[in-house]
């Protein structure tokens, strides 16, 4: 362990990254605090000065790490997509960019093990998904009233399977060593958005 000065922000935003790494390569359940605490290079007791068990920190990390760095890959990129054919290639990359531990990959593993099981991660993990899907229904009724987006869709609708759609993009490319699945699954998201087309 490295002799630190008391940097109490800086320690705790170290936990945070360790914590973030750790939990996209193992998982809620496989990233324990020994774990957590050796790759910040730091001890216990300063992670228990700032969290006082797993689920704090996890909740922390939801928040300040995994909410912003979807903020800045999925939903502030939205506000200049101007156009169907602007989103369904934002769409494309976004998919073709899918690995595990990136942020919607390490959203939806987390939510898939931790959700049911403890609660309050579960309601943490809503919040993100809950501004994922707004930012896209949002974006979606600004279509409509462009002209570009067809007039009978159902904007919360559509968002919402269209982030079940990415959820499970995130599993299924997993599978594959190669980009193949990537592509697929691009394929077939981007034709499903043509028929949100203004006909």
């Amino acid at each position: 362990m490295k002799q630190r000065k008391k940097e109490p922000v800086r320690t705790r935003q170290a936990i945070l990254d360790a914590a973030g790494v750790e939990f996209s390569i193992g998982g809620y359940s496989g990233s324990g605090l020994g774990s957590i605490v050796s790759r910040a290079e730091l001890t216990k007791g300063a992670l228990f000065h700032h969290f006082p068990d797993k689920q704090a920190l996890a909740k922390a990390w939801i928040a300040d790490a995994l909410a912003p760095a979807m903020e800045k890959l999925w939903i502030a990129p939205m506000d200049v997509l101007s156009s169907l054919d602007a989103f369904r290639s934002f769409c494309r990359a976004r998919c073709m960019e899918l690995r595990p531990g990136d942020p919607a990959s390490a959203l939806v593993s987390l939510t898939a093990e931790t959700a049911a099981a403890y609660p309050e991660l579960g309601v943490a993990l809503e919040v993100v998904f809950s501004d994922w899907r707004a930012s896209i229904a949002t974006w979606l009724e600004r279509g409509k009233a462009a002209g570009w987006i067809h007039r009978s869709i159902q904007p919360a609708v559509e968002a919402s399977f269209i982030i079940s759609v990415f959820s499970g993009f995130t599993v299924t490319t997993q599978c594959r060593s190669d980009d193949s699945m990537h592509r697929t699954c691009a394929s077939a998201l981007d034709a499903y958005l043509e028929t949100l087309r203004a006909q």
